[in-house]
């Protein structure tokens, strides 16, 4: 075996020995060792590559006879990255498949999306995601295990899978045990990481306070700080003169106490700036002619940012497989995967730390008094300084962790019950702590603690205070998943005409029981144990079940290898509906030309070495909604009143459920065209696609107000989903320097729209879905700019009285002079003329002075692989991004509103001053300093606008790759087969037109606000050895 860039070495004692050279889309070569000790040699390109195997629901399918649109990557898109999980190295590699990341932290998975949004019942739209066969999440394997993914997009393909095939499948087969002398892998990887975003915020203490309270004061007429002028010229002090103490003692109000004077830089008081990370894999295989075995092992630490008291994140990874030839007509085969992982963090509740550090942080507040006792406020204001976030991390009792694990077994076996007949069957039986997530396939949860503590501060001298309170929380599952899948395949030819069928069946049963309790006040802040609590105790629980059953069959058919034909279908049945709507029957079609075959084509073969053209259609349920929504269920409460001296509990009423709740139905028509040129260097592939979801759950038709409740769901909405996907490669390879030199380019490209046809909003309200919307659009006003004069301001408000503007209620309820417009201000267009500034009837007919400005969904999906090989060097290079996606930045969305939301933010930009408009700057892009404008309902900013929609369009050079690997003369040496080294970059550079470098696009997709667990750069180097 060699690696991807075809080094290998062998111990070979024959000098007649005859080595065989094969790759995947390559012509075989043969060469006589003889007396050599190198044998370096190009490949030629095989003109019939098009035999290639494509994984396909239970089984295979050549490359040439796909008729439905798959996509497929191997293991080397993998092998040749440092990722902490396979959604990271999937993202921007399969054209129609979009991997997004809610976050940054340690472990974090990315949610995959396949085509677009399917339902509006499902936010991602999240494929069903097969391990081996079996249920189970990308974020739970070791990427070194993968040898294919393939991803079933259209119905034809998908229809097998049957109700959970609504939004995709993603298929992941894992590398096989192989037989002869046993071989030992091992790979190690250390890292470094530091955030993709800038972090220099402003740290002068005057600089900050002075915005900050700028703005308050022209919001609400007080001060913020409270600092008075002599405080504010101590502070301009220490702008030059670092010497002079950050926290005097002074008597303010008869009492002395701490006045801070300080320049923090409360960002690396908190987080750190780079943190390290390391990969350790292990692998073994080999067997006989009877038996073959495999068996490997991770280990993957990545530490956190946070500063004070580490976030560590550990992940393990086990699998063995073998299989026996029991007799010449059965083989058995086992699989055992084992993943486990734990994150700790401080604090109580890991995005927490950021969320609060956020506010009441000014630069001019210090964390610690002198005397070594934590800050938490300020006797001259009434606000906490970070929410006491630091004074309870530098206590570092408050802590929190997740712990999950999964253990799969399957045990399977194959028959050939005869020539041409072959039974397939296994049983996957699943244990684990976490909860599996049927929406996005994935396990989730698992066993949670949180603990949370007083933590002591001061602000008097010698007199101690403590903040928060004493409650541990913890939280246990366990879920039990059981899979039988079995199936028979009848493959055969007959002179022209090739036959495959196959029949089979598949049941599962999932079971999930939950467990938390929370209790309060324990004895000691040192010992975790809710027996230690004196507060009440206070007991959850919950469990869940739901089983799936179906048959499914499919027959294909190829007459000369010219004219192909497969039909599918799946008889599908799940607990989540009443049993007189559970079974639904989901068939497709689909059919391919292999327009290359006829003897008309001949002529231009050489050029063009395949071309076909296929096209498909199908329909598939979408069981990924509530458990049993049939059901009417109540709730237990408790009264909020007392009778006889106690609270009552009752029970609710139950609500309405609808009598004709059932499958939501996903129809699906594709026309792909396949081609091949110039000895099958270049490969382009382009598919089109439609997709009809009909009988989407949603809210019931309007009903009268005697009704008494509220409306009941019902199969009651249909989406449309149209798009594309294309996908270009190059590869070639020939001699340079002696050397042999291979390279590779490849590009994907994918979008969709996608729109409301059918909806219960007669009058098309815009806060509701209605029959013409295009998912993701944002409407909003327009801005032509901004007051150049107070007079060009009062003239306008003349016209158009603040009465009369829902986007200028924040500044009309400002005092004085700032109750009005200025220059400075925003200049709002009032596009229907009639006077007013508002959103009309806010329906589609009168929407007042909106319009449609945006869209909120990514567009213009891409990604682009480069690589390169030449003697021992391996260099690779990819790059992954959007063309277009639009966000408007949320009310709290701090690192790009600053004081214009809340004027008391802890994080402002370096460069923040330089946006603000004044009147030697009136060119600037955000308008004259005015506090909770961005914040409040009726605020100028907070209203959204075109002036200030953001787009998120980015490009991202996602990793690069340098590697070398030692010449097989040294390798014989040491008796080694293979030895590489490398170093690699992951998010090393982004370019993206958001308009502050403070936030990744990525970031503000994920949360409204940007505020979550910041995404990292990570710069590696690693050492993979073979023996």
């Amino acid at each position: 075996m060699t690696d991807a860039a075809g080094r290998y070495q062998l111990t070979v004692t024959d000098g007649n020995a005859v080595l065989v050279f094969s790759y995947v889309g390559y012509l075989p070569q043969e060469v006589t060792v003889g007396k050599q000790s190198t044998l370096d040699l190009a490949l030629q390109v095989d003109p019939k590559n098009m035999q290639e195997l494509v994984v396909v629901g239970y089984g295979t399918q050549k490359k040439a006879n796909l008729t439905g649109a798959v996509s497929q990557v191997g293991a080397e898109t993998l092998e040749s990255r440092p990722i902490a999980n396979i959604s990271q190295g999937l993202q921007g590699a399969l054209p129609g498949m979009n991997v997004t990341f809610g976050d940054g932290r340690p472990g974090s998975a990315g949610t995959i999306n396949i085509r677009g949004y399917a339902s509006i019942n499902s936010s991602t739209g999240s494929p069903l995601i097969l391990i081996d066969g079996v249920p189970g999440s990308l974020n739970s394997i070791n990427p070194r295990d993968v040898e294919s993914i393939s991803v079933l997009k259209d119905a034809a393909s998908a229809s097998i899978y049957g109700a959970r095939g609504a939004f995709g499948v993603v298929l992941v087969t894992t590398k096989k045990a192989k037989g002869g002398r046993m071989s030992v892998n091992y790979g190690t990887n250390f890292g470094f990481s530091t955030p993709t975003v800038r972090t220099d915020f402003i740290t002068d203490g005057y600089t900050s306070a002075k915005l900050n309270d700028d703005a308050f004061i022209r919001a609400t007429g007080k001060s913020y700080t409270g600092y008075t002028d002599e405080d504010y010229e101590e502070l301009r002090k220490r702008q030059t003169d670092h010497s002079l103490p950050s926290v005097v003692v002074d008597n303010r109000n008869g009492k002395d106490m701490y006045i801070y004077y300080g320049n923090t830089d409360w960002w690396r008081t908190m987080f750190r700036d780079w943190s390290p990370s390391m990969e350790h894999n292990l692998s073994f295989s080999g067997g006989n002619d009877k038996t073959d075995y495999l068996v490997s092992g991770r280990y993957y630490q990545k530490r956190g940012v946070m500063r004070v008291n580490q976030d560590i994140y550990n992940a393990y990874n086990f699998r063995a497989k073998l299989n026996t030839k029991v007799t010449d007509w059965f083989t058995l085969n086992t699989n055992t995967q084992f993943n486990a992982n734990d994150y700790s963090y401080p604090g109580w509740g890991v995005n927490n730390n950021f969320v609060s550090v956020t506010v009441h942080a000014l630069p001019s507040y210090v964390p610690v008094n002198p005397d070594g006792t934590a800050t938490y406020r300020t006797e001259l204001n009434n606000y906490t300084i970070g929410d006491g976030i630091y004074a309870d991390l530098l206590h570092g009792k408050s802590k929190g962790g997740e712990k999950r694990f999964e253990l799969t077994q399957t045990i399977g076996g194959t028959l050939q019950l005869a020539k041409h007949i072959t039974a397939v069957g296994s049983y996957s039986y699943t244990l684990s702590n976490g909860v599996f997530n049927v929406n996005r396939s994935a396990w989730e949860s698992g066993n949670t603690f949180l603990r949370r503590t007083p933590a002591p501060w001061s602000i008097f001298p010698g007199v101690m205070s403590t903040v928060g309170y004493d409650q541990l929380s913890e939280t246990s599952n366990l879920s039990q998943y059981h899979v039988v899948n079995a199936y028979a395949t009848y493959d055969n030819t007959f002179g022209d005409h090739a036959f495959k069928a196959m029949v089979g069946y598949n049941q599962e049963l999932y079971q999930q029981k939950s467990l938390s309790g929370n209790r309060k006040d324990l004895l000691s802040q040192d010992l975790n144990d809710v027996n230690l609590g004196s507060g009440a105790q206070e007991i959850n629980g919950g469990q869940t079940e739901w089983a799936l059953l179906g048959y499914f069959a499919r027959i294909n058919y190829d007459y000369r290898g010219k004219y192909l034909l497969e039909l599918n279908g799946r008889y599908d049945g799940t607990s989540r509906f009443r049993p007189s709507d559970r079974f639904g029957f989901f068939p497709s079609v689909s059919a391919g030309w292999r327009v290359s075959e006829e003897s008309f084509f001949e002529p231009i073969k050489s050029f063009a070495n395949e071309f076909k053209i296929r096209a498909s259609y199908g329909s598939l349920g979408n069981q990924q909604v509530a458990n049993y929504a049939y059901l009417s269920t109540m709730s237990r409460g408790t009264s909020s009143y007392l009778m006889n001296g106690q609270k009552l509990e009752f029970l609710s009423v139950p609500a309405p459920i609808s009598s004709s709740l059932t499958w939501e139905k996903a129809t699906s028509a594709d026309v792909g065209v396949d081609v091949a040129l110039l000895r099958n260097k270049l490969n382009v592939s382009y598919d089109w696609y439609r997709r009809a979801t009909t009988r989407m759950l949603t809210k019931g038709r309007t009903l009268p107000t005697v009704f008494g409740a509220t409306e009941p769901r019902e199969n009651a909405a249909d989406l449309l989903t149209k798009g594309f996907e294309l996908s270009v490669n190059w590869k070639d390879r020939f001699t340079v320097g002696g050397k042999p030199f291979s390279y590779n380019v490849g590009v994907v490209l994918s979008d969709y729209k996608a729109a409301i046809t059918r909806f219960d909003n007669p009058t098309q309200l815009l806060n509701s879905n209605y029959v013409g919307q295009q998912l993701g659009e944002i409407w909003g006003y327009t801005i032509d700019g901004m007051f150049g004069s107070d007079e060009e301001a009062a003239a306008w408000q003349a016209a158009i009285p603040l009465s009369n503007s829902v986007v200028h209620k924040q500044i009309s309820s400002a005092p004085g002079e700032w109750g009005k417009l200025r220059a400075g201000d925003l200049r709002y267009v009032d596009i229907n003329g009639d006077g007013k500034i508002n959103v009309g009837e806010n329906t589609v007919a009168n929407h007042g002075d909106l319009q449609r400005i945006g869209n909120s969904l990514p567009r213009y999906s891409f990604g682009v692989n480069l690589g390169a090989n030449w003697g021992n060097f391996d260099l690779s290079a990819f790059f992954q991004g959007i063309g277009r996606q639009n966000w408007y930045p949320g009310s709290n969305a701090d690192k790009f509103w600053g004081p214009y939301s809340r004027p008391y933010y802890s994080f402002i930009p370096k460069d923040f001053e330089s946006q603000i408009w004044t009147p030697e700057n009136t060119n600037a892009y955000l308008p004259v300093l005015r506090g909770y404008t961005a914040l409040n309902g009726g605020g100028d900013l907070q209203a959204v606008n075109n002036r200030y929609l953001q787009n998120l369009a980015y490009v991202r050079l996602k990793n690069l790759t340098l590697g070398y690997s030692l010449p097989s003369t040294l390798l014989q040496r040491i008796k080694m087969a293979r030895c590489r080294i490398y170093v690699s970059g992951e998010n090393m550079v982004t370019l993206t037109k958001l308009k502050t470098s403070y936030i990744d696009p990525e970031m503000a997709a994920a949360e409204t606000n940007g505020r979550v667990y910041p995404f990292s750069k990570v710069y590696s180097f690693g050492l993979d050895i073979s023996f």
